[in-house]
């Protein structure tokens, strides 16, 4: 038996292992690529890869709303000759008030629905009824959101709102936020129409019914000048033929005693005591009956009333009411608003009530391609790894087995 001692090598030779490694590279490089072929067969095939997409929605710039300028101080002046009550609408148009009602128009809903159906972003024949499938499309309406504003970190940043959702198609995608916008501001634009429309309808409307029942006062007037004058001649006849019966051809007392006596109608202002019936009666109890004028003077008087052509001075407020009615019949201030409106972009086919750039929209990836792709290399490293080695200690001990 022999009494020389055995020696085991435990070391691990590094530098062996790593020359190993090294002059199987390629080997490990090509497990690699298999790996990686396969992850991007597996996310071409098999993955859906949804996106986060996020569009600007931006208030128009200040130079496009300075056209309306002029629309809106049409409006004021509407606001404070033509409307009466506080409550009435009256609207101008700012970048506020665009953005709102553009937003409006989305946040509706209706808009986004009509635009997933004609853009097949949800495909009908995955669903077995017409109920489901069109409870799927506003399920998806409802999942697009359309955020708060947001301050930019700039100076002088202007606020916008995002229009934010999820899909798997970045051109239908874009074809969809196409059609959303163009129509939503075609929404805007006939609502405010619409809105202006039934304001300037209103508006002449209440100023038809002025004008109405001015002319209706001043009807009235007349029909109470005529009744007067009845009644006041008919008086007036009665006191001459009273004169006549007397032989009283003139005065029998002083104009002064008639005067006194509240008697006496010589001027206009005593003419308006017959004006009423109740007048004229107490008028013929005074003391100093009316008769005595004397039939001259009273037959005269019936002959100037009898000879008017021209009664309007005559009657009473018709002056004031004429000067009304000739008022509203000039004021143009609803007419020059909508000559103003008709010169405004929303009379114009390329009206935008909001800055919207689909090429713009931002998509953020929601897969896991990269990571993916990393574990692919890493895995297909360490497997390469471990074949190179494995391969170079079988061939060793192959080696050493025929030696």
């Amino acid at each position: 038996m022999s009494n020389v001692p055995q020696t085991y090598n435990d070391e691990i030779d590094l530098l062996g292992l790593i020359e190993t490694i090294w002059e199987g590279k390629w080997k490990i490089l090509s497990i690699i690529a298999i790996f990686l072929s396969s992850v991007l067969v597996f996310n071409i095939s098999i993955l859906n890869t949804n996106f986060t997409a996020q569009t600007q929605i931006r208030p128009i710039t200040s130079s496009e709303i300075e056209k309306y300028s002029l629309f809106n101080s049409s409006l004021k002046l509407m606001e404070k000759k033509e409307i009466k009550e506080k409550d009435t609408d009256i609207f101008g148009i700012t970048q506020e008030f665009l953005l709102n009602a553009y937003v409006d128009e989305i946040q509706e809903s209706s808009l986004l629905e009509i635009g997933i159906q004609k853009y097949n972003l949800i495909n009908k024949e995955n669903f077995s009824s017409e109920s489901s499938y069109n409870d799927e499309i506003e399920k998806f309406a409802s999942q697009i959101q359309v955020l708060n504003p947001i301050k930019e970190k700039k100076p002088n940043a202007r606020l916008y709102h995002i229009l934010k959702g999820e899909y798997n198609d970045m051109d239908k995608w874009k074809a969809f936020l196409i059609f959303v916008n163009e129509e939503a501001n075609k929404k805007v634009k006939a609502r405010i129409i619409s809105r202006f429309e039934t304001l300037v309808s209103t508006l002449n409307q209440e100023k038809d019914f002025a004008i109405k029942d001015i002319e209706t006062k001043i009807n009235n007037a007349r029909k109470d000048y005529e009744k007067d004058i009845e009644y006041k001649l008919a008086f007036l006849n009665e006191q001459a033929a009273i004169a006549r019966k007397l032989n009283i051809p003139k005065y029998m007392i002083t104009t002064q005693k008639f005067v006194t006596q509240n008697t006496l109608v010589t001027s206009e202002k005593n003419d308006q005591r017959f004006n009423k019936q109740s007048d004229i009666i107490s008028s013929a109890n005074n003391d100093f009956p009316f008769y005595q004028r004397g039939y001259l003077a009273i037959e005269e008087e019936i002959n100037q009333i009898n000879k008017r052509k021209d009664k309007r001075p005559f009657i009473k407020s018709i002056y004031v009411l004429e000067q009304e009615k000739r008022s509203l019949l000039q004021n143009k201030t609803i007419q020059r608003a909508v000559e103003l409106f008709n010169k405004t972009p929303l009379t114009q086919n390329d009206f935008k009530s909001t800055i919207v750039k689909v090429s713009t929209t931002n998509f953020v990836d929601n897969s896991k391609k990269n990571l993916y792709y990393a574990i692919a290399i890493i895995l297909g490293g360490i497997v390469g790894v471990v074949y190179v080695l494995l391969n170079n200690a079988l061939l060793s001990r192959k080696n050493n087995t025929v030696s």
